[in-house]
């Protein structure tokens, strides 16, 4: 079979499905401008794709790369390196892929990035729905951002435009929080669902809903405070709505450990000594953790069920920090330090590194003051 050559760069077969490309590339090792060889598995038109991205990469006399091909060359393994190092979490990545995909290739993909101007940008803006218009907007200009870099363009066609799409009043955020006695009730509902267990982790430990889905069994410790039984859990990873990990929280400082009092830390523990599926504590039944679609679709089952008002997940770490300021009398500091925020001063940044025997001193005798003051 011939050998098929492109303008720049060749494409032939090497058999078994996989194909040779030879191509001209400086890659900074002092060696400069040299011949390259790479074998790819794939069709004759995705080695074709495949050159045409190293060409906009490495040609010395490079054609100005359309939207897609800066996106595939530049953007994403940018953004996968910066997932690799914990810099995104996994969920942004998938955020932002979804954008591309259903929004950004469709309509500015076949472009060339020099045609990509500010009117075109708007008029692109006007046939997507306001929710979704800045986070693809935030995207565009990203990936131009690495074409003004590659020198492809001089200046961001998309910075300075904003979304012209008329935006809807946004639905006001349910701010409903439960009291102690609420809570114990919300509780009692869900007990010996799959949901209890986070539940408790999240409306009694501050955590968030990913949060509380990320703790492995082998992670929870028992302690021995004021002559009750604490449960330790140490926070360090969450689990996004379809249950995949991650070890990077939504802060640096939201890796922490979190107290569980009684009688609650009781059936946490029991849960930790569970032969859980996977290790999880909060397992899915098929190796992994809950993941946070069907911990809230359990939640909001078993409370209906129950005729017990339900909230949204993300206010029972509001109710924790309502309780403990107001019922429990926890001083603000101490409830700060044990949601993960770092703190303002230097000293609560830097140098404040409390043990978690005193998260569980603290939460262990406020439960006890407030159940000695209940008539």
């Amino acid at each position: 079979m011939p050998r098929r050559r492109s303008t720049w760069g060749s494409n032939t077969d090497a058999g078994g499905g996989y194909r040779r490309l030879r191509y001209w590339a400086d890659e900074h090792d002092g060696k400069g401008y040299v011949r390259h060889s790479k074998t790819i598995k794939g069709t004759r038109r995705q080695g074709d794709e495949e050159l045409a991205r190293l060409r906009v990469a490495h040609s010395q006399d490079r054609p100005v790369p359309t939207v897609k091909q800066a996106y595939e060359t530049w953007w994403l393994p940018e953004a996968l390196a910066r997932v690799d190092s914990g810099r995104m979490t996994r969920s942004t990545l998938k955020n932002y892929q979804s954008r591309w995909n259903a929004h950004i290739r469709p309509a500015l993909g076949d472009l060339p990035v020099s045609d990509v101007r500010p009117l075109v940008i708007r008029d692109w803006l006007q046939g997507i729905s306001s929710g979704i218009s800045n986070s693809a907007l935030v995207m565009l200009r990203q990936i131009l951002d690495l074409c003004v870099l590659y020198e492809c363009i001089d200046a961001n066609p998309a910075r300075g435009v904003m979304p012209t799409t008329i935006r809807a009043k946004a639905k006001e955020r349910d701010k409903t929080t439960y009291t102690a006695e609420e809570m114990e009730g919300a509780l009692s509902a869900v007990k010996g669902t799959a949901a209890y267990i986070p539940a408790i982790l999240c409306g009694l430990g501050s955590c968030r809903v990913g949060e509380a889905l990320g703790v492995r069994c082998d992670e929870v410790e028992e302690v021995e405070a004021n002559g009750t039984i604490v449960a330790v859990v140490p926070i360090s990873r969450q689990a996004d709505r379809a249950g995949d990990v991650s070890d990077t929280l939504k802060t640096p400082g939201s890796s922490r450990v979190v107290a569980i009092p009684e009688p609650w830390s009781l059936d946490v523990l029991d849960a930790a000594c569970a032969n859980q599926p996977g290790g999880w504590l909060t397992p899915d039944g098929v190796g992994g953790p809950l993941s946070q679609f069907t911990f809230n679709t359990i939640w909001r089952r078993a409370l209906k069920g129950a005729d017990v008002p339900s909230i949204p997940l993300r206010n029972l770490r509001n109710s924790w920090r309502t309780i403990g300021r107001w019922e429990l009398g926890i001083p603000e500091d101490l409830l700060e330090k044990m949601m993960g925020h770092a703190g303002k001063s230097v000293g609560e940044i830097h140098y404040d590194r409390p043990r978690a025997e005193y998260f569980a001193d603290v939460v262990s005798r406020a439960w006890n003051d407030f159940r000695a003051a209940k008539p």
